[in-house]
């Protein structure tokens, strides 16, 4: 088992944030564009390279707002009342999916300039705007994989890593 990710994060640099996305808890943050087409024949427009997080993050930007992973779990901001009924499991429902959103719609485009590990399979991607995203698996709450990083051009590219190390 390798003893890095180092080799797959260094396809990063140069890539935009392009689209952010979500399934319950796991955040799904695209790089660069290409077009996915499912077994079943529909067209998907996803990242080049996609990151899944399943584990604490957060999103630092420039001025000193960050977006946490936890923000899934407040309602998201509307005006006049909201609805009675609210369910932090569906996407786009959230505090955490309103400023992703609005992240991803702002120009110019979030663009990562390096990517640094750090311990128990953390890491840090810096952007040029100096925002910063922060990954950081917790030892105490082992889980199966707490992030992965994958390729939707078919080239292969594929790690991630959970308590029992770096996977691929």
């Amino acid at each position: 088992m390798p003893a890095s990710a180092t080799q797959e994060f260094d396809r990063l640099p140069g890539l935009p944030l392009t689209k952010t996305t979500r399934n319950g808890l796991v955040q799904f943050f695209h790089f660069g564009s290409t077009r996915y087409t499912t077994p079943q024949g529909l067209i998907l427009d996803v990242g080049e390279i996609t990151l899944a997080l399943n584990c604490p993050w957060q999103l630092q930007q420039p001025g000193g707002d960050a977006i946490r992973h936890s923000e899934v779990y407040i309602r998201k901001r509307e005006a006049g009342l909201p609805s009675p009924v609210w369910d932090w499991k569906v996407p786009g429902s959230s505090y955490r999916d309103q400023r992703l959103l609005q992240l991803v719609k702002r120009m110019p485009a979030l663009v990562v300039k390096r990517v640094e590990e750090a311990a128990y399979y953390g890491f840090t991607i810096y952007f040029t705007d100096h925002s910063t995203l922060t990954v950081s698996p917790d030892p105490q709450e082992p889980a199966e994989e707490y992030w992965q990083l994958f390729s939707n051009t078919g080239d292969g590219l594929k790690v991630g890593a959970g308590r029992d190390g770096y996977l691929r």
